[in-house]
């Protein structure tokens, strides 16, 4: 039985949801065949203060947004340097000899930039002949580090991303573009939006505003939800807090003019997605593909400069979604999509159902199995 380990981690939680996404479709597509780990690279094979980033990660850029922007920016350009990228895979190489004896596998799936390099360089060095490959997390312009020519296969979710493997250097024949795994329970959602409600407890006819900052409740949420809020707008918020407990109890205090539902962490976010009328959302990777699987409409309400800013214009660009970067904008934003009786909101749905990728993860299960296959039978 196939064995595979994902190398990723809880900075963010894009990377976690895609190896989750793809591990259930290979369960679903190839039940009893394939067993799995996941291993959270910065928090057990880096030193301090880097291992500390998966508790660090969403108060960094929630408090400082700039600061991040700004390393992202300088990471991306410092690492085509190939001096610096081979004294980033040797400084790396004890742990990560660590990592592959502590983890052996029949294949290897990277979920995080951070790891490739150092990843391929000491499965190489080691001899040890196993694929390796990596699932890129980021989506319309993905950072340098995700792209390494060494790779058996680098899985892209988009034209800009594979573009850019191409510009970096990468042969055709090691890159295929498959778009951005959803798990999937997005794609095998078969309740209509009346079922979801009835489901969820949701008024059958109100207008619904779905807003959410990803798991850990980043962003600007409780400012946005108070400026739509004071609109009174003919339309009713749900507020997804996430783990954030403070911003959650904080949501919770307030007297809302609107019908208002606040929850916290939710594993059903896919029901709620169907039984909402619009989505207001950061421009991660991960809800906005979930988005585009369930066809629901999005105002991006913020996005982290140069790593998620291009998502913000790839979405843009094909009509899925209005860039409403302040609390004030995103209300007015809300009020202009629901004041035409449901025209622009329509206009915005067919967009955003052109960007979607359903079967994405079942192609990408399909890359892996074949893999896979082929390493256990060396």
């Amino acid at each position: 039985m196939p064995h595979i380990v994902y190398l990723m981690s809880d900075t963010g939680g894009g990377h976690r949801a895609a190896c989750r996404a793809i591990e259930a479709a290979l369960n679903e597509r190839y039940p009893n065949t394939f067993t799995g780990e996941l291993v959270d690279m910065w928090r057990n094979y880096t030193p301090f203060p880097f291992s500390s980033l998966p508790d660090t990660y969403a108060k960094w850029v929630n408090w400082s947004p700039t600061t991040y922007a700004a390393q992202y920016w300088v990471n991306d350009r410092v690492w085509r340097a190939k001096p610096l990228s081979h004294a980033l895979c040797r400084q790396l190489f004890p742990r990560m000899r660590q990592f592959f004896q502590e983890y052996p596998a029949d294949l290897y799936l990277c979920a995080h930039s951070a790891f490739v390099r150092p990843g391929i360089h000491a499965l190489r060095k080691l001899g040890i002949r196993k694929p390796f490959l990596t699932v890129i997390t980021d989506y319309a312009l993905p950072n340098i580090l995700w792209y390494d020519p060494r790779v058996d296969l680098t899985i892209v979710p988009t034209e800009p991303a594979y573009r850019r493997g191409l510009r970096l250097g990468l042969p055709p024949e090691k890159m295929v573009l498959t778009g951005a795994p959803v798990h999937p329970k997005f794609t095998a959602l078969k309740l209509s939006k009346a079922e979801a409600r009835a489901a969820l407890g949701w008024p059958p006819e109100a207008r619904i505003v779905l807003m959410v900052g990803g798991g850990d409740g980043m962003g600007m949420l409780q400012q946005t939800a108070r400026a739509i809020d004071s609109l009174r707008l003919e339309a009713e918020l749900v507020i997804i807090a996430g783990r954030n407990a403070a911003m959650k109890k904080a949501l919770e205090a307030r007297q809302w003019e609107r019908p208002t539902r606040i929850y916290g962490f939710v594993n059903n976010i896919e029901v709620m997605m169907r039984a909402a009328d619009l989505l207001i959302t950061k421009a991660g990777p991960a809800t906005l593909t979930e988005a585009a699987t369930v066809g629901l409409p999005m105002v991006i309400s913020g996005a982290i400069r140069f790593q998620e800013s291009p998502n913000v214009k790839y979405v843009v660009s094909r009509k899925a979604a209005v860039y409403a970067p302040s609390p004030r904008k995103v209300a007015a934003a809300v009020a202009a999509l629901l004041a035409d009786g449901g025209a622009q909101l329509q206009a915005l749905s067919e967009g955003v159902k052109a960007i979607a990728e359903p079967n994405a993860v079942w192609h990408i299960a399909e890359l892996i199995y074949e893999y896979a296959m082929k390493a256990v039978e060396r």
